[in-house]
């Protein structure tokens, strides 16, 4: 199986509908189709090879998904780079995942042009990458369940499974017209793949600011807004009186949806905000319908065929969530482990401390692991101390998630200094030079130790009490 096959099969039966629209550029299925095919005709003269990985560090763009479709087409594995990434992090990820070549809108070093504002690097991995058998179509880092950073992969089939099983509780068709607004490198499989499996239309908002969005929205008659609470939040405090009829469903995504934010949507549109939970080792786990029974600060139930359930749940109920269900990552990359390594008896344990009340609505209370969610981005606090305890003046440091109303966490990081001369600016610039924008923390914080666990002597990763 292989997942161009979605695409093909909707470019038959309509090759004429609508596909993609982005910044008034108009792509049917049909030009689609037709794209992706001449684009792994030129990425296959490069003779990248079968079950080779290769990086995509593309923005949101009718190209992202067109050369993700084309290298699928080539049986390429694609491994997806934030196109804000420096260049230190590419060779990082070109190591860590065996990479045998880069895609970049533009030229970085010997690259070759693959169409306009498309090049490619050719990467020479120490020896050819192991997929164990597995008909893989993508890898993407992850916490994973120990916030150790690793590679998530998966095959065609599992994609193909976890997007069924989402479309159950998302219930997208060919009428739908979705206005898009997420970094395609975080958010992809569950969502623009299931789109172009059912034929809907996807539009790339550019521009998310309110006034340009809602524009957006009703040009086109979006039915359905994907995006995160900050997202709804700015939407929301709009005071013009521009309405969206058109919008049968609003999912709110990434992290926490913040009950003010849900409640000032409802009364700026008359919509009722449904929050959804996407793991990327597991897919849409759980969706709060639009019918939430004044459950706003739930995820719902499981969605399409998924089962959660809490583990050794405490006189309140509370306790570690496991889900099982169809469309469950392969493995693990970088070290591998399979999943029969990871799962007890077929549960998927998430490291996230819920509840699930009488209705069977589950509700999130605390992370276990350690990952930063900024906005649905996933940032690991390991890899920015790595940068920050390289800095001469710095001796240790400790970077955390803060609490934010609307992006979900910001970072921030408390330092110990071993030069008393050494200044927060310059520590900010090296983290500049070495770090994607979004992974640098917004505030640091001078200390004389670091916070520490009484028994183990292992940092403490919870923020500061104000």
């Amino acid at each position: 199986m292989n997942l161009t096959e979605l695409l093909e099969a909707t470019a038959r039966r309509w090759p004429q509908k609508l596909a993609i629209v982005e910044d008034g550029v108009v792509l049917s299925y049909g030009g689609l189709a037709q794209q992706v095919c001449e684009l792994a005709q030129q990425i296959g003269s490069l003779n990248t090879g079968a079950s080779s990985r290769i990086g995509l560090a593309f923005p949101n763009g009718i190209a992202y998904v067109a050369l993700t479709f084309a290298l699928w087409r080539l049986n390429v594995v694609v491994v997806p780079v934030p196109s804000d990434c420096p260049e230190e992090e590419i060779a990082e990820i070109g190591v860590a995942m065996q990479l045998s070549g880069m895609l970049t809108p533009k030229p970085r070093g010997a690259s070759v042009a693959v169409a306009p504002d498309c090049y490619f690097t050719k990467l020479n991995p120490s020896k050819p990458p192991d997929n164990h058998g597995l008909n893989l179509a993508f890898i993407r880092f992850t916490s994973g369940t120990t916030s150790a950073r690793k590679g998530v992969a998966l095959s065609h089939e599992t994609i193909r499974d976890r997007i069924l099983s989402a479309n159950k509780a998302f219930r997208i068709t060919a009428d739908d017209t979705v206005i898009w607004c997420l970094p395609m490198a975080h958010h992809f499989l569950i969502t623009v793949v299931l789109y172009i499996e059912v034929g809907a239309t996807i539009v790339l908002a550019r521009h998310v600011t309110a006034k340009p969005f809602l524009e957006a929205v009703n040009r086109w008659k979006g039915t359905v807004l994907y995006a995160a609470p900050f997202h709804f939040s700015m939407w929301a405090r709009d005071y013009s009186a521009v309405q969206i009829p058109s919008v049968r469903l609003a999912i709110s995504t990434t992290c926490a949806l913040p009950q003010d934010v849900a409640n000032d949507f409802f009364k700026r549109f008359n919509l009722v905000l449904a929050q959804g939970l996407g793991v990327i080792e597991l897919g849409l786990v759980a969706l709060n319908t639009p019918a939430p029974g004044g459950r706003w600060n739930s995820v719902g139930r499981g969605a399409g065929d998924f089962q959660v359930r809490v583990v050794n749940p405490d006189a309140e109920g509370c306790g570690e969530l496991a889900v099982r269900g169809p469309g469950i990552f392969d493995a693990y990359v970088a070290p591998w482990v399979s999943r029969e390594e990871v799962l007890c008896d077929g549960w998927f344990y998430t490291g996230d401390i819920g509840r699930i009340d009488e209705d069977g609505f589950l509700f999130l209370l605390s992370r276990k692991t350690a990952v930063i969610n900024l906005a649905g981005r996933k940032v690991f606090p390991e890899e920015i101390e790595a940068v920050i305890n390289r800095y001469p003046a710095v001796g240790e440091s400790r970077v955390y998630g803060q609490l934010h109303p609307h992006l979900g966490e910001t970072v921030e990081a408390e330092v110990v200094l071993s030069s008393p001369d050494a200044k927060l600016d310059t520590i900010h610039a090296f983290c500049r030079e070495h770090l994607a924008s979004y992974k640098i923390p917004t505030r640091f914080t001078i200390v004389a130790a670091l916070p520490r666990t009484p028994v183990t002597g292992k940092i403490r990763r919870a923020a500061p009490v104000a």
